[in-house]
């Protein structure tokens, strides 16, 4: 990861981090959406929200590139990776696992014995199975969203 950085999100970075999941979701995933999940998805991943979700406590990390950030990576409630994005230039270059690292490592630090749940986009599935996560149900829709539920277990 040649001129990448990662470090600990902080407010700040609400911006640049919002701006990169609505980016991502809208090439990978507003397909699978409805019209009310692609509203409700601005609302969750707004810059406001992102923000709260920063100051409550959840674990997020970014990665940055000549002070561009490129990925982000954050954990809800210890367990319950929320969002793993990476902007599409920097695909296939091993900052997702770096940063789910860093979340990971982290989150267990704090607690959590290694266990991890998460809400699969269908693009997604295949770099979660890599790391290890299997899939626990069907592809399911709730309030517009679509994704696959997915789970870690400790080894």
């Amino acid at each position: 990861m040649s001129g990448i950085t990662c470090r600990v999100a902080s407010v700040d970075d609400a911006d640049a981090i919002s701006t990169l999941i609505l980016d991502s979701q809208e090439e990978f995933c507003f397909h699978e959406y409805t019209d009310d999940g692609k509203t409700l998805m601005l609302q969750l991943c707004g810059s406001d929200a992102i923000r709260l979700y920063i100051e409550r406590g959840d674990i997020y990390y970014v990665a940055e590139h000549d002070g561009t950030l490129v990925g982000v990576a954050g954990v809800r409630d210890g367990e319950h990776l929320s969002h793993n994005f990476v902007d599409k230039e920097w695909h296939r270059k091993g900052i997702s696992n770096q940063l789910w690292k860093l979340v990971s490592e982290e989150c267990i630090r704090r607690g959590n014995f290694g266990s991890f749940n998460l809400n699969a986009s269908t693009y997604a599935i295949p770099v979660y199975q890599k790391w290890g996560f299997k899939i626990t149900g069907p592809m399911s829709h709730d309030h517009g969203l679509a994704f696959t539920p997915m789970e870690l277990e400790p080894e």
